[in-house]
């Protein structure tokens, strides 16, 4: 029998997705519980440290204001905080934002953590100087990540590439074609894109990883 971290992980890989629940109320709600339980689950089955490629790519960057879309438990957007950027972030699931507050609280950083989904958070326009989308389905915000970012401002993502998906069930919005990320970002100056194997935060194993760092001109 699979032991529970395995399960609730399998249900995290499978459902995985930026915009949080959507259908009716009831299937909201449900969807909502699920990503709670996979967020909030002892012992997390997840990288629960700042994900390596944004600490790389922001390393040396003067803070400034960042948003963090899909934050979970905020392991993100608290790292930013303690570097001194102002940090917005957003998720659907209750138990994982309330996670955030209380471990930006016990770090002595300021973090401002609501409980929407992307279709009900305003990106704003040229709000940002720094938007990350770790592991969070990105195809229908690529607009609205470009209209809010501030002209120079940065994303970071990194996400599964579709060779992934060939060993395990992953949702499609996190899931990407070869050289998908800098088609959907042609607008954007692309610094840095990667196509390579790496630890995945969702999954803690070696599979095929994309990642992009790209800045709005």
């Amino acid at each position: 029998m699979q032991s529970l971290p395995r399960i609730i992980l399998a249900i995290a890989l499978t459902l995985i997705s930026c915009g949080g629940p959507r259908g009716g109320a009831q299937a909201q709600q449900r969807e909502v519980e699920r990503w709670n339980r996979v967020l909030t689950a002892e012992p997390l089955s997840f990288n629960t440290q700042p994900n390596a490629f944004l600490v790389e790519m922001t390393r040396g960057l003067p803070p400034g204001k960042a948003l963090d879309v899909g934050m979970g438990q905020g392991r993100n957007a608290i790292f930013l905080a303690q570097q001194g950027w102002e940090v917005t972030g957003f998720d659907p699931a209750d138990k994982a934002v309330a996670a955030a507050q209380e471990q930006a609280k016990q770090a002595g950083v300021k973090l401002t953590a609501l409980v929407l989904r992307d279709d009900q958070f305003d990106f704003g326009k040229e709000q940002w100087d720094l938007i990350v989308l770790s592991y969070v389905a990105l195809r229908h915000l690529v607009q609205r990540l470009y209209d809010s970012l501030k002209p120079g401002g940065r994303v970071v993502i990194e996400a599964f590439h579709r060779d992934a998906a060939k060993a395990v069930s992953i949702g499609r919005g996190v899931v990407f074609e070869t050289n998908e990320l800098p088609r959907l970002f042609d607008r954007f100056r692309i610094l840095r894109y990667e196509d390579t194997e790496g630890r995945g935060d969702f999954g803690m194993q070696n599979t095929h990883l994309v990642r992009l760092c790209a800045q709005k001109p």
